[in-house]
């Protein structure tokens, strides 16, 4: 009976996974491990993301929308100008007559903008969920990720990365970071963030892409709270190459 009673309790707690979307993985540091690449691969295939997201010289000038998919006056329109070199990547979003400066260098984000109330980690309007760290995080690689394996983002083949960083992003507390890296195209397509226990609480995603100007990039990006059950869209609109 004791047995019978395991069984359904083990069943409920997979079919409460498989309906809320959340990984069944158990307590943080105890994740499922498949992986299926040697140590030489891993280290061949992460350099190549890094250099691929990280290095050379780049000016874009990207101009967004950001809205709430179900609110048609949560509209934002501005611009990202986005600056890469070997020793430092700058991002500098305007929105209106707000305007703010961020530079990434060996794994830390530092503030440049003026606005002294403004932190990383919080959101460029209360009502959108989109913050400067996401922005970091989906262009630019951390060395402290760990290979976990491989797997399918929108039926896309992926390899997955995990990396235990205890912290915050929008006011939503997390003790870890699920990366997967597309396989052809070494980009990020989707950021994982779990809690504690391992369940899944805020996720960022590629919807789709688009060749601007013989350069693969994000069409559509979103960002979802599962904790608040809320959501926004960021739609690149168009991309100007600068020199």
């Amino acid at each position: 009976m004791k047995f019978l009673r395991l069984i359904h309790c083990f069943l409920f707690l997979l079919a409460q996974s498989l309906w809320q979307g959340f990984p069944l993985y158990g307590f943080a540091g105890d994740l499922r491990r498949p992986h299926n690449l040697s140590p030489k691969k891993i280290e061949e295939f992460t350099k190549n993301v890094r250099q691929n997201l990280e290095y050379g010289n780049l000016n874009l000038r990207v101009k967004v929308r950001l809205y709430e998919p179900l609110k048609n006056d949560s509209q934002k329109f501005g611009e990202i100008f986005y600056t890469n070199s070997p020793k430092k990547q700058k991002i500098r979003v305007v929105f209106g007559d707000k305007e703010y400066k961020f530079s990434y260098h060996k794994g830390q984000i530092t503030k440049d903008s003026g606005n002294k109330n403004f932190q990383i980690n919080s959101p460029f309007f209360d009502d959108l969920l989109l913050t400067p760290q996401d922005l970091f995080l989906s262009l630019s690689w951390n060395d402290s990720y760990e290979y976990f394996g491989e797997a399918k983002v929108a039926g896309r083949p992926v390899r997955q990365f995990v990396r235990y960083e205890k912290d915050s992003i929008n006011d939503i507390q997390y003790t870890s970071i699920q990366a997967f890296v597309d396989i052809k195209h070494m980009i990020i397509l989707q950021i994982d963030f779990l809690n504690d226990v391992s369940i899944l609480v805020r996720r960022l995603s590629v919807g789709s892409f688009k060749n601007f100007e013989g350069i693969w990039m994000p069409k559509i990006v979103e960002i979802m709270d599962l904790r608040g059950h809320r959501r926004t869209k960021l739609e690149i609109l168009s991309i100007e190459m600068g020199n």
